[in-house]
């Protein structure tokens, strides 16, 4: 851990600059016998400061955007360690965010200490629900890293030493732990949050149920049935929490304060936080703006982002049918395979036809190597206000990011519901339905539950999956939830770990190499692809496709087709799948067998 005690024998600092206290206060050096000390945390204003420190994890105004990783749909140049061969237990050498536990623990002791004498019973127990959500959650997503955790819920003293190097306890144990913290969130955050900028009830109850949905998947479809030294899970089935996340959904359905909204682009674009349907976002301000354009449209500094055709295939066409289905959309060039299709799409990236400040724009290849150029956070025009020309600095977004959103409440609502054998009709329309008929689609996929398991998801993603609800229930969060953060622990969860190094990066199709092409078929010639320098071609965008850059072509029937490829040893899954969980570092196991402990590290390192 780092080793736990070299970070958690110092007081974490949290700087207070509040009118009641009048100076900045660093706990750090704050010596608790001194005047003074007790006004941090018997002043309901300061610790409320000192819970906002909490909040950097769920993503800010300049980051909330961009929480996908290189996955099977979205290639990039750079890929997490653990997904590069050669990665292992001596690579790494953290693991953990003990610190952050370390917070969480002191400030709920001092809550519960007479330091917080003056707060009233009420004030207490809303700030220590709040705390205890931000623990609740950190633990949740360190057992989606490792798996089995120790646990603590008290800050450890220096004489502590047998604690601080206790070991690994079964992720049953931890998520336990999680959901007692979560459950007394839910039942005792008063706050209220008309923003959505903040933590309240329905955002315990998101994270309840997003951590029980990704542990009962992750149990089920990487049978996973006993911590690492072979204690068998006796807290939670499956099926258990598979319930527990149907019915926190469920809660937050029932609620009624959250509806989908009609226009699903506004989530992305508008300046205030949509808060009909988002339960928890990253707000703007006339000082706090984004840099979504950027990130996705001027990459200068960035490595270009692009989703593969292979998971665009998977959007519908908009009378709800499969546009795999369709003959010949294997070898359609962009300019045709938009057609009819869910709207969403054309919402995602950009489209023949698309305007960018006003001006008829295709791809920008340089941003986006494969064509599918992501539009879903950017604004369709400059993001400077003056209008200037966009360079790498050019990061003056106004449009908030949703963080949690109600979509996603009724997409795990589907599965659980679909996983538990109790998928109906009634179910469907309320969630999948609901979803697909505010995207615009038609047809009985609204209101019926699916009974054909769609072939092209089988074969390209999910081939152990037998029932069509649970297919199509995984078609729409990969399509509804795009670029929002979940991709890989989706993926991860349901056993399908391998896509993110075996999903192929393929491109939009096109005509030919070496000539002029006229990618939205609007009779002007846009951009060449050429195989060697002396086959550009004047007047138009040029782009290699020698592999200079990882891009290049392939055949594909009377086409050809773009393709990103890296080096294979940095785009790697082990073969017995052991990469679902990260390394514990050895220099960490070395420093515990050291003093006479033990530290267990994970199956396959």
């Amino acid at each position: 851990m780092d080793t736990i005690m070299k970070k958690i024998f110092k007081l974490f600092a949290i700087t207070l600059s509040v009118a009641t206290v009048a100076v900045s206060c660093d706990l750090s050096e704050y010596n608790p016998n001194e005047p003074g000390y007790e006004k941090v945390f018997s002043s309901a204003t300061n610790v409320q400061y000192v819970i906002n420190s909490f909040y950097g994890g769920f993503g800010s105004v300049t980051n909330a955007y961009s929480k996908d990783v290189p996955t099977d749909y979205f290639p990039a140049q750079n890929l997490s360690a653990r997904f590069q061969k050669g990665y292992s237990a001596t690579s790494t050498d953290t693991w953990g965010e003990w610190d952050d536990i370390f917070q969480y623990n002191y400030v709920l002791t001092q809550l519960n200490s007479s330091a917080a004498s003056a707060l009233s019973q009420a004030e207490k127990e809303n700030f220590i629900a709040q705390v205890r959500l931000f623990r609740g959650r950190k633990y949740y997503q360190m057992v989606q890293q490792y798996g089995d955790l120790p646990w603590y819920d008290h800050v450890i003293g220096a004489a502590d030493t047998d604690d601080e190097h206790k070991d690994r306890e079964s992720r049953d144990v931890i998520m336990k732990h999680v959901l007692e913290d979560l459950d007394y969130a839910i039942e005792h955050i008063t706050a209220t949050s008309p923003d959505a900028t903040c933590v309240s009830k329905e955002v315990a109850l998101f994270l309840k149920m997003r951590a029980c949905l990704y542990e009962a998947s992750f149990r089920k479809y990487n049978n996973v049935t006993a911590s690492v030294k072979g204690e068998p899970f006796t807290n939670y089935t499956v099926e258990q929490l598979y319930q527990l996340a149907a019915d926190a959904a469920k809660q937050i359905i029932d609620g009624g304060k959250y509806q989908l909204i009609s226009d699903w682009r506004s989530l992305f674009l508008s300046d205030n936080l949509q808060t009909k349907e988002v339960i928890l976002g990253a707000q703007t301000a006339a000082n706090i703006q984004g840099s979504q354009n950027h990130y996705f449209v001027y990459t200068k500094q960035n490595a270009p982002k692009s989703l593969t055709r292979t998971f665009v295939n998977t959007f519908l066409m908009q009378d709800g049918t499969p546009y795999t289905d369709k003959a010949g959309y294997a070898t359609e060039t962009w300019k045709d395979e938009f057609t009819n299709r869910d709207p969403r799409l054309a919402l995602t990236v950009r489209y023949p036809g698309y305007k960018f400040a006003g001006a008829t724009a295709v791809p920008d290849f340089g941003a986006s190597f494969l064509g599918y150029q992501i539009r879903k956070f950017c604004l369709d025009k400059y993001a400077e206000t003056n209008g200037a020309d966009p360079d790498e600095n050019e990061k003056h977004n106004s449009n908030s990011t949703p963080i949690f959103r109600y979509a996603e409440v009724l997409l795990t609502y589907a599965e659980a519901k679909a996983e538990l054998g109790q998928m109906d009709n009634t179910v469907w329309a309320q969630t999948v339905g609901a979803i697909r008929q505010r995207a615009g689609i038609t047809g009985s996929s609204l209101t019926t539950v699916p009974t054909t398991v769609d072939n092209y998801l089988k074969t390209n993603y999910y081939p152990d999956v037998t029932n069509a609800a649970i297919m199509e229930i995984r078609r729409e969060r990969g399509i509804e939830l795009c670029m929002e953060g979940v991709r890989d622990f989706d993926l991860l969860r349901w056993g399908c770990g391998s896509l993110l190094s075996t999903a192929p990066w393929d491109g939009i199709n096109i005509d030919a190499v070496n000539t002029a092409l006229d990618l939205d078929g609007n009779g002007t010639d846009d951009v060449c692809f050429y195989t060697s320098a002396s086959n550009k071609v004047d007047g138009v965008v040029n782009i290699p496709v020698d592999g200079s850059t990882g891009l290049t072509v392939a055949n594909n029937g009377n086409k050809k087709q773009l393709r990103y490829d890296i080096d294979t040893e940095l785009r790697y899954w082990a073969p017995d799948g052991h990469l679902i969980l990260d390394a514990i570092p050895s220099q960490e196991i070395a420093a515990y067998s050291k003093l006479g402990y033990t530290l267990t590290q994970n199956p396959g390192y």
